[in-house]
């Protein structure tokens, strides 16, 4: 979007931490790590990847083989969700093996710190790759362990493995060709979010469909009001996102799959054509607040919170982002958002994703240590507690209690997740390949009414095609 690390949005962030991710293809290195990862080992230090497993005695206990005497070196990004539940893990651990030593540490400046370490070949046992300054995984290849192991282990606190015990879709990003490298901690829900309170004091109902939404934008129109902000100088394509959730709704899943895989059309499927057109509906009628193309996301949120609108699509971190100016008794509520007629999936389904991400060094000391860490922090005494502490859901299920630990935010993305169930769905092609510039601008063209659904279309679509003629670009397997 052509900000700053500063500058860039929630939405920005996740993409970016995937991205880097997903450069473990990049410049001819996915065979290297497809070859490192195929690679056994106890996981002893090895600096080629391989199995998390160590040589410690395996027991229903320490599943992973731990071998309790060894130290463990943990370093946390210290960030929105702080740092006190790696702390608490870190407690669980030496409680667990006591002759450990155990260092947790916190750092902004994930790849200034470590990447020393990993020059060294003195990596920390895990470390968690987020924040502006995060680690390019591009120089870590064949450096990650595989952490298959720790999704077959079981949970330390309830029957079940940790994969089973994962909310659906939570291991997809941090894959690469069939191998799970990062263990994401974080789950993020997008939805439409609005003021319960007002919605209560003026007997609305949130629209479910389009329809409805349209008729609401005809009578907060009367009010002076809008139905949407937006902050076009970097995250006009929020709106984007809204979009294509609602076309996957319409046509299923596999029309973000047929995005993902670069298809020739794929912008010119009909659920596609039908969300962008809808899209279209709410720019012609002036239901977006005018302005938006000359600020930014925060700004546009403050107008959404303090009145000015009354939507406003964003992931589940938008509660924690708009705290210091949202409005005591606010109430800040999200729901899936409105489905087209004749849509395929139900109304509660809705775009969720894994972020906050995890990894295990393999050149480590102690790399089963750092697997067994992730495992407690997986616990799910430790996952509830998480979302005490940050208002946010970890990856782990039922985790949540229905009040949200007195969050109405996270209460509501609590009962979407119960709602939907396995009903959700992902996209990646813009974290892939880099294209949040792009469709910002192309998006910020639409919303201010200079270019129509059609154009916005063909220029999204032009955008995918010129990434799948370019044969320096290392190309990503959609739906996996």
């Amino acid at each position: 979007m052509g900000t700053s690390a500063d500058d860039m949005t929630p939405l920005e962030r996740l993409g970016a931490s995937r991205r880097h991710f997903l450069a473990l293809a990049g410049a001819g290195a996915g065979a290297t790590v497809l070859a490192a990862c195929a690679g056994g080992g106890g996981g002893g230090g090895t600096e080629e990847g391989g199995s998390v497993a160590g040589d410690g005695e395996v027991t229903d206990e320490n599943p992973l083989g731990v071998d309790g005497s060894l130290p463990l070196q943990a370093v946390i990004f210290d960030g929105g969700y702080g740092t006190k539940y790696a702390e608490d893990a870190g407690d669980t651990y030496m409680e667990k093996y006591p002759e450990a030593k155990v260092t947790v540490s916190s750092t902004v400046n994930i790849q200034p710190d470590l990447q020393p370490q990993f020059a060294a070949g003195t990596p920390p046992d895990v470390f968690d790759n987020s924040g502006a300054q995060k680690l390019s995984i591009n120089g870590l290849v064949g450096q990650l362990s595989d952490l298959g192991d720790l999704l077959a282990a079981p949970m330390v606190d309830v029957e079940g493995t940790v994969e089973e015990n994962l909310l659906p879709g939570v291991t997809s990003p941090g894959m690469f060709d069939g191998t799970f490298l990062g263990m994401n901690y974080v789950y993020t829900v997008f939805a439409l979010w609005y003021s319960a309170s007002e919605f209560e004091e003026k007997g609305w109902s949130v629209p479910q469909t389009w329809d409805e939404l349209m008729t609401m934008g005809e009578s907060v129109k009367g009010e002076g009001r809008y139905l949407f902000s937006y902050g076009g100088q970097n995250a006009s394509n929020y709106y984007q996102e809204m979009a294509l959730s609602m076309a996957a709704k319409l046509g299923g899943a596999e029309v973000l799959t047929a995005i993902d895989a670069l298809e020739e059309g794929a912008f010119e499927q009909d659920a596609v054509v039908q969300a962008y057109d809808a899209m279209a509906e709410a720019v012609e009628a002036g239901f977006f607040e005018p302005g938006g193309a000359g600020i930014k996301h925060t700004a546009a949120q403050t107008n959404w919170v303090q009145g000015t609108s009354v939507f406003y699509p964003s992931g589940s971190w938008i509660e924690s982002e708009q705290a210091d100016v949202t409005p005591e008794g606010y109430e800040m509520t999200g729901a899936p958002v409105p489905s087209l007629p004749d849509s395929t999936l139900s109304h509660e389904a809705f775009h969720g994703t894994a972020a906050e991400q995890y990894f295990v060094p393999s050149g480590g000391e102690n790399p089963a240590g750092g697997a067994e860490f992730l495992r407690l922090m997986l616990s799910k005494e430790q996952a509830q507690n998480f979302a005490k502490l940050t208002k946010a859901p970890s990856v782990v299920k039922d985790t949540v209690p229905d009040d949200g630990f007195g969050s109405t935010a996270l209460a509501s993305v609590n009962a979407m997740i119960k709602a939907a169930g396995d009903n959700t769905f992902t996209y990646n092609f813009s974290d892939w390949y880099g294209l949040g510039d792009a469709s910002n601008s192309n998006w910020t063209s639409f919303l201010k009414g200079d270019i129509d659904a059609a154009t916005l279309r063909k220029q999204e679509q032009a955008m995918i095609d010129a990434v799948r003629k370019d044969e320096s670009i290392t190309k990503f397997e959609a739906g996996s």
